[in-house]
């Protein structure tokens, strides 16, 4: 294109702005307006929004562009319009708007000399109802534009300075497991952003975002003296494995692209206004991926000195309080141990065994609940608890509870404790009435054996004694001779059978958490929890190797899984397996749940060492 060719385009479009500057000086109103009605409605519903054109109708109008917001034509219309004595041609543009979230948002002005718009969208709710037509609504304030002269720290605009992203993270150095806070904030220059085409996400698989709402914050800034629609979302960051790592998160948009070069848009950089910068400058969509500046994060791995025995993973900081409820109570009758895990942390690891076997309790598996204090889910309260029943009558005590986990602000691990408990168990009602009939009875008897029955007539020779021959006293040490030799031989057995009773109970209480761990882990597999089923298969295996190798359960390492059994042994991959579980994502088909269910069950009820 020729420099003259060039000059006559800029001449015509200055004298066109000349044109429209005429026209606005003549008339009262301005040469392109909007308005939208309802200025409230309902997440779901549609308001309408139309563009006049007062003038010959022929400019090209663009439709606006709001993050949040769906613009479609339907309908045009022309007409005359008597402005001031002087009749002028208009053409409207009827759009119809349609929210993708509720919010405030705020139109972009038509022209300089206008205000924007301000639609507000509720969100649907039962009761909520739509306000009146006849009556028009108090006028809604737009919401507050957060001045910003310059680039706030932590922000890289696109090169078209169109959109930006923004990841916050508050830590440089974590855990493997432990749930860090983070936030994400994309920012959309008003006019120049299209749509947001998904939740963002990050860029390293070794990472996970948790709990991410589909609802963000939604706010309006100025930056470098542009409006920017700012969409903030909280959530927390998982970690799979140690390593040193540089995260990012990225933001799919559509932005508008000028098709003009930039040296041949001059004209539209100096109205500013995005409306006219579409309407002297031709743009076409295009989908582009906003990344934000990388940061750098070093990932450690849980040491393995002072791990507690009953560490599952929980890593944050927390205390406990445990009750029991009812604290008076008859044998037989059932009562709720409950302990309370109040803190901040990785929830979703917070698992207690709660009471095991005790010879005056008998017990029963405990369940949880959570109550979270934040939208994230990183602070709140689990509660667990567990039905048990007093085998007998009495003052009783419940052993203090324990709970472990590792503390990442002082990097050791920490055990939590509480207080025993005492409930009173009452007899119950059937031994109540049982023992006053047992013990009339026996007073009865020593009374009729101690006196004996008088004859009611005179005896005779064939009749001594109305006693019978069993009382008689020549006949009484013949059931006491039964009775020592009876205690003799039980005694006897009871001593033969001691040694072995000795001998396999740590056998039948193994077997019994054993039985315990394949029925959490049958469970886990019904509902699909790999994480789960994993974590309770490799508690298993580690107490049965603790026995059989003579070693405290902590000492159960990878390297001491290696050594002994080598490195392709099915259970150093379980154990593989259980710490990456809960991180990566990953699902198991029926198939492999049953594989390596029948691996854990072969290694539990196995007599044979390893």
């Amino acid at each position: 294109m020729s420099g003259n060719h060039i000059r006559g385009i800029r001449g015509a479009a200055l004298a066109l702005a000349g044109v429209f500057m005429a026209v606005l000086a003549f008339a009262d109103d301005p040469l392109v307006y909007a308005t939208i009605q309802p200025a409230q409605i309902l997440l779901g519903e549609s308001a309408q929004f139309t563009i006049t054109n007062l003038g010959d109708g022929t400019n090209p109008i663009t439709m606006p562009v709001v993050a949040g917001l769906k613009f479609e034509i339907i309908g045009r219309t022309r007409e005359v319009q008597l402005i001031n004595g002087t009749t002028l041609p208009s053409s409207s543009i009827v759009m119809r708007v349609t929210p993708q979230m509720a919010g405030i948002f705020t139109i972009p002005a038509v022209t300089p000399r206008a205000q924007p718009l301000v639609l507000q969208v509720n969100a649907s709710a039962s009761g909520t109802s739509r306000p009146s037509l006849s009556r028009p609504a108090a006028p809604i304030p737009p919401p507050p534009i957060l001045s910003g002269a310059s680039i706030p720290k932590g922000v890289r605009l696109t090169d078209d300075g169109s959109a930006y992203v923004r990841l916050s993270v508050p830590k440089r150095e974590v855990y493997v497991g432990e749930s860090v806070p983070v936030e994400i904030e994309v920012g959309m220059r008003s006019g120049f952003v299209s749509s947001l085409n998904g939740l963002p996400k990050l860029t390293d698989d070794n990472f996970a975002l948790n709990n991410l709402s589909h609802q963000p914050e939604r706010t309006e800034k100025l930056i470098n003296g542009e409006p920017f629609v700012l969409l903030t979302w909280r959530s927390t960051l998982a970690v799979v494995k140690p390593g040193a790592f540089s995260l990012s998160a990225e933001a799919p948009l559509t932005v508008k692209i000028r098709t003009r070069p930039k040296q041949e848009s001059s004209l539209d950089d100096r109205f500013g206004d995005p409306f006219w910068q579409n309407l002297f400058g031709a743009t076409v969509p295009k989908d582009i991926d906003v990344k934000s500046p990388a940061q750098e994060l070093t990932v450690r791995e849980l040491p393995a000195q002072g791990r507690p025995a009953d560490f599952h993973g929980a890593i944050g900081t927390f205390s406990i309080a445990s009750d029991v409820s009812p604290t008076k109570a008859d044998v037989g009758d059932p009562l709720t141990l409950r302990m309370r895990v109040t803190g901040s942390g990785n929830f979703d690891r917070v698992d207690s065994t709660m009471l095991d076997h005790l010879d005056q309790w008998k017990t029963y598996p405990p369940k949880s609940s959570f109550n979270t204090s934040d939208p994230i889910a990183l602070g709140g309260m689990k509660t667990f608890e567990q039905p048990v029943i007093a085998s007998k009558p009495g003052v009783q005590e419940l052993p203090g509870l324990a709970f472990s986990y590792f503390d990442p602000n002082t990097r050791h691990y920490e055990t939590a404790r509480s207080a025993p408990l005492s409930v009173s168990i009452s007899p119950s009602l059937a031994d109540s009435r049982a023992a006053p009939h047992a013990l009339g009875t026996a007073a009865l008897a020593d009374n009729k054996f101690a006196a004996g029955l008088r004859p009611d007539h005179v005896e005779t020779p064939a009749m001594s004694s109305l006693i019978p021959l069993y009382l008689q006293p020549k006949f009484l040490a013949v059931p006491s001779i039964v009775v020592l030799a009876f205690a003799a031989g039980w005694a006897s057995a009871r001593r033969r059978r001691g040694v072995g009773e000795r001998e396999s109970a740590s056998d039948r209480i193994a077997s019994r958490a054993a039985k315990r761990s394949l029925a959490q882990m049958q469970a886990a597999a019904r509902v699909g929890d790999v994480a789960l089923f994993f974590d309770s298969a490799r508690t298993a295996l580690r107490s049965m190797l603790a026995a059989r190798w003579q070693l405290a359960p902590e000492e159960i390492t990878a390297a001491e899984l290696e050594d002994r059994l080598g490195a392709e042994s099915d259970i150093r991959e379980l154990f593989a397996l259980a710490d990456e579980a809960k991180y990566s994502g990953h699902k198991l088909n029926a198939t492999d749940f049953a594989r390596w269910l029948r691996i854990v069950r072969r290694q539990l009820m196995s007599d044979k060492a390893v």
